[in-house]
């Protein structure tokens, strides 16, 4: 401001004219403020604003901000005067934000902004028209005004395309914008497509063209054209996606057509096109029409092309079929050309592998062949060729015609020998060979070249090398060596790399010898290959000639011999002459005899002679003998003397070692005796000492010991050790095997013959040692990722040296130091599973065989790795970062590699929060360790996990999982908005926490107007420092569960009636406010629920729906009521379904809709995979796969086009993914197995199982692994026979499996053998279990040992292999033989008296056959001066009564069974007389003596351990000792007895005594002191027998004995004459001894020691049974054990 001043001439004070006045003014209008005032001077003025002239304020452009008073002050020197004006600016109504051209996307809210800005005392009305048509919102829900006037339309279709005009209506001004909407949508599909093929060069060029569709507002920028192949049949209906983009970028600009190319010869097509605008890709047009392509060359070449040298001259290939769209027709063939390596000017030699094809095809195709390919072509990828080749290449096509519809073997026949060659392949069809594969080098194997003869179709072949070392020179050394020298052969000429040579010393021809004496090898020179080597040859036979050759060898075999060259050892002393003996001995002279040496070992000149007294060498003599002489005769030797004599032969070197002999002038030399008192001492694993008494030596020293030995395997002795060593009386016996049971024997011999052997020592064992070697053929199988299954053959019982324990798998991983064991406690156990393995891990392996004493040597090492896995592990430091409210940056690094357990493929990167499921992000890329997460709720805390995954699935998630917050955002719209309480002139309003809060909620705004009047809004915001309210948001953030806020305003309270209002809730966070939320009420005391769904005010919709006619299940989504289609998702394939809907309001739902008509999902593909795969070896190229199916209910609707698809794959280090490999579809839903054939061998496959329909494909099963090339045999071994050789042993033989049914090299055979029937008592807890033994693949036969005797087995064999058992052979049977039985068991003694006892026993437990009798001895315990006797009874019962004992004497019984000879004795003591537990002696013996008879009374003593059964009344006679039992009683006690003269002999002394006995035994006897003489014999028949009837008359008796002669003489001559008709009638078994228990007492001899009878011998018949009397007297023993012979007994005094 700048102030103005006035000085007139005269001052008077100011007077305002014209003051400002109070004036209202539009915005942007000029306002002017008078101020006019007259004085003297003219008064000056002071505005604030600019000044006019006359003193007036003039505002421009006038702004709601300059609203105000005003006041103008005048002054000059007189004074001054003011006056003050207030001005009023009023905002004008006009539109600050118009509508703008707007393009929205078909279906999208559109939204047209008109918003105005007015002074709030000022009134405006918005109306927008569309077209010129005024808009009326009421018309269609769709379309809306906002309280700022933005016009919002949604669901936007292409009838909402026109013009809209805003135009706002008020006193401060009108205006009216207007803007055009247009709706953009996806392109139309083009139409009119066409194809056509060109007639070009390549013969695969077709033109697609077409006519452009409605571009749907937008600009179109691209079109796409897709390409199908169809069948022969036409295009099938396919709802797998079969369409292949073949362009995806043609330029919208350019012509209407394209020209494709990459397309397959011999397919037909069909082509769409669609266009691309703005919004994407729209639909496709409808197919064009099919074009058929011509056939043509495959274009590319066959896969895997591999091969490998077979042999010297053969090379197999092999390779699988061009990809398919690279084949331009059937294959029906492959070309295969190869050149040698290096020879790029050498034409290609060509093999056509063709299918079997007729005649004219293959004339045709090698033609076609011949014309495409020149003999120079080097290209390794060669295009199709033109007919125009040069006809006259040497080209030569050899045809191989094969069954099979696609070859991928071959083999090339008759190259040269250890060449590489290069192979090239290329696969042929009807128009000819295409490209050839890249070019593989192989090296043919060592040897000679394979040829065919020109005049023969056989093949020939030369040993190899093809050229022998030459210029051979040999010469001696000495008796036993030569030297050679040789030069190498032609380099050329070895075929392959010279591993050294052979030096071959040959006695004879060689042509004609089969085997080399002598073979040295000898290595190439390392120095100079082709220099001249030299070597020795030691060991040869002295002077003797050889022909020594020379060869060449290579790995393949020896070359040709050299020309032989003969060479003779040096002369030398010959050996020891061949035997030495004596003949014609005499006291004075003795003849020498000799044979010559059998190794003279040059020119035989003579022989010497030495001979001296034996241990006087001074006496030693001399005699040199011609070559002629083998015999001498010395004589003027001394009698009876011990002689030593020698011979040696000897040449021009000089004499060679003697034969030395010892003998005795005058004593003809004899077979020497054998040694006896075998002992054996020092006993070890592997040898034992044996101590021996040298026998008599045959008046002629021992030359030789021999030892024998005999096993418990081995039951024929066999030679052990021979050793000469004269004086020897102990032998070191080495060979034998540890912990085995022998028995030793020894033979002497000496110059006449050996002696006969020795008794045999006691039989004994080594101790015993580690096992002999480790288990042979061990493999190892990988079984699954953590397991392998390892394989061995088991030791043989003679190689475990020791009682066998089982056997040690030790373990590591390679490169880590840490061995783990395991211990199989099964010694035939020959595989075992280790498990807890590392996955994907190699691991070494060894095996062990262990026993008691210790461990055999390691098995070479085997290396194995376990199968693929899922990593059992996360990826390493995973870290993430939030990069917006909606991104997250995660980084990782790499899983560890122990944990990896298979390769990589790529990530996965898991996130989510707590209240929503999880979802991941997939990284296809094993290289890339970060990712960015989009599309991220925001505000929201997201657990971050990473997990790495192979082929075989997905691996560990990362720990722990990683929390990270997205940033914060402006909030969502608050959530279900509702009124609970309205009135006609109050709504009390609801509403939650937006669903998005997207950070932390800072405040709500609430706006209402009239539904009908948009530019009134009333609003309030509610601050958080409300109480109430704070606290329920905090709680919210806290919990995160959804709080109310409640919402009452005075001026709510003031709504007018009846009348819709529409309100808007927003709710604000740090970022600003949100979205808002619109609700819609209407003023009424009269409220209701709302109707079944229909056109009305709702705040969302339910839907729910009934699966099959079940129950009713509500779908969780709140359905938007602006909406009128909903899709439900979720639901079960090919499943019908009926829906209903229920609408809600704020005051709550209405009733559900009629439900809909049943509608049923479209089929899909099956839901769930096979389960239970298993995979089995069939052959070693075939497996078959079973699984269980998949339930008709999982096929989801479609079963009928249901089926399986079986994938496989060789597993390696690198595999590829399951889907790119080899497929085999098995149609048919219940099929549950398949055979996969013509497999790779020695591979492991990996095979899965995939449910398909038409509708696509299920789950896949977990894959399984197989090993192919290893079947388990199907052939059992053939020709099984077996045949007992002992007791104890049979001998198994067999024939293996047929070739074609061993299914890979065999490991070995068990056999199995079962006890089927026994001669043995079983104990009762004794199981009879089924036996195992395992032997190696090369026995052909095996010997069980170690049986039970005479007992039947059932015997059956199968062979194994790496992959398992075999089938079982059929059963045989066979039964041991005999052996030796046991001891009888349960020896007792009864009925034990003072000279008797009866003796039993029962069977042996172990028969061991058939049981023909027992042999009982029985002997006194102790010798005895005046008696000692030991008797032999056979029998054939199981007891025997024993009299004429001698009284309480110990004797001792063995009892013997006997099958094919006496078994082991059962043996046991007993003692004749009393008992324990027998009664007392009777006491105060009386004897009495009547007229007839003898009166014997006593006094019974204690009974002992049971009552008194009986007393054995005995008498004796004068002069003898042997007490005769005169009769034994069974009635009880008793004090008194009576014995008749009757049974007495007359005129006879005798001793009575009686004896008590009980159940326990007999009584000490009691006996009288008096003896008692018998009446004569005259008074018993004339004094006592006067008094008897007739028969005790002497008349009678005589008559009656005179009648029992001729009875007697009669029988007698009956008997001699069955005797000689049957003398093998055995009598009574009992011995000798019975044969004197007669009723004649007189007849009864006494065994006791009795002085020989002169001139009378007693004689007894022995037993037929072969029963023995042994009688010592005198020293003497007489032995007969004949049956029926005759031998004297000294000492009994009859003749029985």
């Amino acid at each position: 401001m700048y102030p103005i001043l006035i000085f007139p001439g005269t001052a008077s004070t100011p007077v305002m004219e014209t003051p400002p006045q109070n004036i209202t003014i539009l915005d942007g209008k000029d306002a002017t403020l008078a101020c006019r005032a007259v004085g003297a001077p003219t008064p000056n003025i002071t505005w604030t604003y600019q000044i006019l002239e006359q003193g007036d304020l003039l505002i421009a452009a006038v702004k709601e901000t300059d609203a105000g008073g005003y006041t103008c002050v005048r002054a000059n020197e007189a004074g001054l005067v003011s006056a003050s004006g207030y001005l009023s600016v009023l905002v004008r109504t006009q539109i600050i934000q118009p509508p703008v051209d707007t393009r929205v996307l078909l279906g999208q809210t559109a939204t047209l902004q008109c918003k105005v800005s007015s002074d709030p005392t000022v009134p405006f009305k918005v109306i927008w028209r569309r077209n010129d048509e005024e808009i009326d919102t009421r018309s269609s829900k769709r379309i809306s005004i906002q309280d700022d006037g933005t016009l919002e339309i949604t669901a936007v279709r292409a009838s909402d395309v026109a013009d809209y005009t805003c135009s706002v209506f008020s006193p401060g001004g009108n205006e009216t914008r207007s803007a055009r909407l247009s709706v953009i949508e996806l392109p139309y599909a083009p139409v009119n497509v066409k194809a056509v093929r060109l007639d070009t060069r390549s013969q695969r060029t077709v033109n697609v063209s077409w006519t452009p569709g409605f571009d749907g507002n937008s600009p179109v920028i691209k079109f796409i054209v897709q390409t199908r192949e169809v069948g022969d049949l036409g295009p099938i209906a396919d709802p797998l996606p079969t369409w292949v983009t073949a362009l995806s970028n043609v330029s919208a600009d350019g012509p209407r057509w394209v020209l494709l190319t990459a397309l397959k010869a011999a397919a037909t097509y069909q082509f769409r096109v669609s266009a691309v605008n703005s919004v994407g890709e729209g639909s496709a047009s409808k197919p064009s029409n099919t074009v058929a392509l011509p056939q043509e060359p495959p274009s590319g070449p066959p896969l895997g092309f591999v091969g490998s040298a077979r042999s010297q001259s053969e090379i197999i290939t092999q390779w699988q079929p061009p990809q398919e769209e690279l084949r331009n027709g059937q294959i029906l063939g492959y070309v295969i050309r190869y050149r040698l390596y290096g020879y790029e000017t050498s034409p290609w030699t060509y093999q056509n592998i063709t299918n079997e094809v007729s005649s004219r095809i293959v004339d045709e195709l090698n033609q076609n062949v011949t014309n495409s390919l020149g003999p120079h072509d080097t290209r390794s990828r060669a295009a199709p060729a033109h007919p125009s080749m040069n006809q006259n290449d040497p080209v030569t096509l050899k045809t191989c015609y094969s069954r099979s519809s696609a070859q991928r073997t071959y083999l090339i026949k008759d190259l040269i020998t250890w060449k590489d060659y290069i192979l090239q392949i290329a696969a042929f069809n009807n128009m000819g060979a295409g490209v050839f594969s890249d070019s593989v080098k192989i090296k043919t194997k060592e040897g000679g070249e394979r040829g065919r003869d020109s005049l023969m179709t056989v093949y020939v072949c030369s040993l190899v090398p093809e050229a022998p070392p030459s210029l051979v020179r040999v010469q001696a050394i000495n008796s036993t060596a030569v030297e050679v020298w040789w030069e190498p052969p032609n380099p050329q000429k070895i075929n392959g790399i010279n591993q050294g040579y052979k030096l071959q010393a040959w006695i004879g021809d060689p042509s004609t010898s089969e085997h080399d004496e002598v073979s040295l090898t000898v290595p190439p020179s390392l120095m100079d290959p082709l220099a001249e080597q030299s070597a020795v040859i030691g060991g040869l036979n002295k002077f003797t000639e050889y022909n020594v050759t020379v060869l060449c060898f290579t790995d393949p075999g020896d070359g040709r011999r050299s020309p032989p060259v003969t060479i003779r050892t040096d002369e030398d002393v010959p050996a020891e002459v061949g035997s030495l003996h004596f003949d014609d001995v005499s006291d004075r002279a003795v003849k020498v005899l000799w044979t010559p040496p059998k190794q003279v070992n040059g020119v035989l000149r003579g022989y010497q002679l030495r001979y001296s007294v034996k241990d006087r060498p001074e006496t030693l003599l001399t005699r040199n003998l011609t070559k002629d002489t083998l015999s001498v005769m010395v004589e003027h030797l001394q009698a009876t003397t011990h002689y030593r004599f020698e011979v040696s032969a000897w040449t021009n070197v000089g004499v060679g070692p003697p034969r030395v002999a010892t003998i005795q002038s005058g004593i003809e030399p004899v077979l020497p005796e054998p040694p006896t008192r075998l002992a054996v001492s020092n006993i070890e694993a592997f040898s034992v000492v044996l101590q021996f008494t040298p026998g008599f030596d045959g008046n002629s020293s021992i030359t030789r010991w021999t030892v024998e030995a005999q096993t418990v395997r081995n039951a024929t002795w066999f030679t052990l050790l021979e050793l000469s060593d004269p004086d020897a009386t102990t032998l070191t016996v080495t060979g034998l095997v540890p912990f085995t049971q022998y028995k030793l024997r020894l033979t002497a011999g000496n110059v006449v013959g050996p002696s006969d052997p020795s008794e045999p020592t006691k039989e004994f064992q080594t101790i015993q040692a580690p096992p002999a070697h480790p288990p042979r053929n061990v493999t190892v199988r990988a079984m699954s990722a953590t397991e392998l299954r390892v394989r061995w053959i088991p030791l043989q019982q003679v190689e475990w040296f020791g009682n066998p324990r089982g056997y040690n798998v030790s373990y590591r991983e390679v490169g880590k130091p840490r061995l783990h064991s395991v211990y199989i406690e099964d010694h035939t156990a020959n595989s075992h599973v280790l498990d807890k393995m590392e996955e994907f891990a190699p691991y070494e392996i060894i095996v062990q065989a262990f026993n008691d004493v210790g461990t055999s040597l390691s098995s070479p090492v085997a290396v194995e790795r376990t199968r693929e896995s899922v990593p059992s592990f996360g990826p390493m430091n995973v870290e993430a970062n939030a990069t917006s409210s909606t991104t997250i940056v995660v980084r990782w690094g790499d899983v560890p590699k122990e944990h990896q357990n298979g390769l990589i493929e790529g990530f996965k990167v898991y996130y989510g929060s707590h209240a929503r499921s999880f979802q991941y992000k997939n990284i296809p890329n094993n290289t890339t360790f970060t990712t960015t997460l989009t599309e991220l709720r925001k505000f929201v805390q997201y657990h971050i996990q990473v997990l790495a995954y192979t082929r075989l699935g997905d691996g560990a998630l990362s720990t722990p999982p990683v929390r990270v917050q997205t940033f914060e955002d402006a909030p969502g719209a608050p959530s279900n908005v509702s009124f609970p309480d309205v009135s006609l002139s109050m709504a009390r309003i609801i509403w939650d926490v937006p669903e998005e809060p997207n950070g932390e909620i800072l405040a709500y705004r609430v706006s209402y107007h009239l539904h009908s009047v948009t530019g009134l809004n009333h609003t309030r915001e509610f601050p958080p420092s409300d109480r109430t309210y704070r606290s329920r948001l905090e709680a919210t953030l806290l919990t995160n569960k959804i709080r109310r806020r409640l919402f009452v305003s005075d001026r709510v309270t003031e709504l007018e009636a009846e009348q819709y209002y529409m309100f808007s809730v927003t709710a604000q966070t740090r970022l600003g406010w949100g979205k808002t939320a619109h609700a819609l009420v209407y003023t009424t005391n009269n409220r209701e629920r709302p109707q079944q769904p229909s056109v009305n005010l709702y705040l969302y919709y339910t839907v729910q729906y009934s699966e099959n006619s079940g129950p009713w299940q509500t779908v969780p989504e709140r359905v938007d009521p602006q909406v009128s289609s909903y899709t439900v998702a979720d639901l079960k394939p090919f499943t019908p379904y009926m829906f209903r809907i229920q609408a809600t309001n704020d005051i709550g739902p209405s009733g559900w809709s009629s439900e809909s008509s049943s509608v049923r999902t479209l089929p899909a593909a099956p839901s769930k995979g096979v389960s239970n795969v298993k995979v089995v070896p069939i052959t070693t190229t075939s497996v078959k796969v079973q699984w269980e199916p998949v339930e008709k209910a999982h096929w989801n609707g479609d079963h009928q086009t249901g089926g399986y698809q079986i994938v496989f794959q060789p597993v390696s280090d690198y595999p590829t993914a399951l889907q790119a490999t080899p497929k085999k579809l098995v149609p048919g839903i219940t099929v549950n197995q398949v055979v996969l054939s013509d497999l790779t061998r020695d591979k492991n496959y990996e095979m899965v199982v995939v449910p398909y329909n038409s509708q696509g494909s299920g789950p896949p099963s977990p894959p399984v692994t197989v090993y192919v090339g290893e079947a388990v045999p199907t052939g059992e071994p053939r020709e099984v026979t077996g045949e007992a050789v002992s007791s104890t042993e049979v001998r198994l033989r067999w024939t293996p499996p047929e070739a074609n049914q061993q299914n890979g090299d065999l490991l070995g055979y068990k056999i199995f053998y079962l006890m089927t029937e026994t001669s043995q008592d079983i104990d009762s807890g004794r199981r009879v279990e089924e036996e195992l033994e395992v032997v190696p693949a090369s026995y052909s036969s095996h010997s069980l040992v170690f049986l039970d005797k005479f007992t039947e087995y059932r015997v059956e064999i199968l062979a194994f292999n790496p992959a398992g058992d075999g089938p079982r052979s059929t059963p045989i049977t066979i039964r041991t033989l005999q052996g030796l039985p046991g001891p009888p068991r349960n020896l007792t003694f009864l009925d034990i008296t003072m000279s008797s006892l009866k003796v039993s026993w029962k069977p042996p437990k172990n028969r061991n056959g058939e049981i023909i009798g027992y042999v009982i001895t029985y002997e006194t315990a102790k010798q005895n001066e005046s008696f000692s006797k030991q008797v032999m009874q056979k029998v054939s019962g199981t007891s025997l009564l024993i009299q004429t004992l001698e009284e309480e004497i110990t004797y001792t019984f063995f009892v013997q069974a006997q099958t094919i000879d006496l078994g082991p004795p059962v043996s046991g003591n007993v003692t004749t007389g009393p008992q324990e537990g027998s009664p007392m002696r009777p006491k105060e013996l009386v004897i009495t003596k009547s007229v007839s008879s003898v009166d014997l009374h006593w006094v019974n003593g204690p009974s002992g351990k049971g009552p008194i059964l009986g007393y054995y009344i005995q008498s004796q006679k004068k002069d003898e000792k042997k007490w005769q039992t005169i009769i034994r009683t069974s009635n009880g006690p008793l004090q008194e007895f009576t014995i008749s003269y009757q049974n007495l002999l007359p005129s006879t002394s005798y001793t009575f005594r009686v004896i008590t006995y009980n159940k326990y035994g007999i009584s000490y006897p009691s006996a009288s002191n008096e003896a008692v003489l018998t009446p004569s014999k005259l008074y018993l028949e004339y004094g006592y027998l006067q008094q008897k009837p007739f028969y005790r008359q002497t008349w009678f008796m005589v008559t009656l004995a005179a009648a029992s002669i001729v009875v007697i003489i009669m029988i007698i001559a009956i008997l001699c004459a069955s005797e000689s008709e049957n003398d093998s009638e055995r009598s009574d078994p009992h011995s000798f001894v019975n044969h004197y228990a007669n009723i004649n007492d007189s007849l009864r001899q006494s065994w006791e020691k009795q002085k020989p009878v002169r001139n009378y011998s007693s004689y007894t018949d022995s037993e037929p049974e072969g029963s023995a009397v042994m009688s010592l007297n005198g020293g003497q023993i007489i032995m007969n054990n004949m049956a029926r012979s005759r031998a004297p007994l000294p000492g009994f005094s009859s003749f029985v």
